[in-house]
């Protein structure tokens, strides 16, 4: 093997692409913002967005070569994140509101832990940790709140997409790395534009069942039905 080989080798970082890590943490918020009915929640749920974007940047300056100024801002950012839960068992006025909020806060958190591009270990176990976290609070805002239809469907359907683009960062950024020069944008585009194309289908199929005035039809159901019509089509996209 040639030096100029053995530096190429070198250089290879497996790290989470930045586009699908993007794509991931914007759709996890759009869900959990679903799902926030109240002033209160959407309030706390603004700070705990700031500190998760942070944690994101702090994790792209440390990629950079600015470690000690990437590590301070991620560790700010976690802290912030760190008084947005606090806020979140404090301030909704009901228990149901603090359950609905907190679950969703630490899995945007936990996915942005996952995806920031530096190397540790079982960072796909945070990815489905950070989603089912995020799947958690929509559940959670369907049964004890009842909260609307479509607003729960399209919160299912962005956590489904938040975990595929997530899984789909850590996947390319493991086969072709995370250099700055690596031309994987295009790739990540098209793939959460078909997922994201798949999740529409799916949510204006399952919108349309629930139109239908079918007697006893429960949120469950229709919950579940999305869940399995857009995992089927990933997989099948996948």
């Amino acid at each position: 093997m040639t030096d100029s080989a053995l530096s190429a080798t070198a250089e290879f970082r497996p790290l989470p692409t930045a586009v699908s890590g993007v794509i991931a943490l914007v759709a996890a918020a759009v869900a959990t913002g679903l799902v926030a009915e109240t002033a209160a929640q959407r309030s706390v749920l603004a700070v705990a967005l700031v500190g998760v974007a942070a944690v994101a940047a702090g994790g792209r300056l440390w990629r950079l070569g600015h470690a000690l100024f990437g590590a301070v801002v991620a560790l700010c950012g976690t802290l912030v994140v760190v008084v947005a839960v606090g806020e979140a068992l404090s301030r909704p006025e009901t228990i149901v509101g603090q359950l609905v909020l907190l679950p969703g806060i630490l899995g945007l958190w936990t996915l942005a832990a996952a995806l920031v591009p530096i190397r540790f270990g079982r960072r796909r176990l945070l990815v489905d940790a950070g989603a089912a976290l995020v799947f958690l609070a929509v559940v959670t805002s369907g049964v004890v709140r009842g909260a609307s239809t479509p607003a729960l469907v399209g919160a299912g359907a962005a956590t489904i997409l938040a975990w595929d683009a997530a899984e789909n960062a850590v996947s390319m950024g493991g086969q072709m790395g995370s250099e700055p020069g690596t031309a994987t944008a295009r790739a990540e585009l098209v793939h959460a534009g078909v997922g994201g194309g798949l999740a529409v289908g799916a949510v204006a199929a399952v919108l349309g069942v629930s139109h239908l005035g079918i007697d006893g039809l429960p949120f469950a159901a229709l919950l579940a039905l999305l869940v399995a019509g857009v995992a089927l089509a990933l997989v099948a996209h996948g």
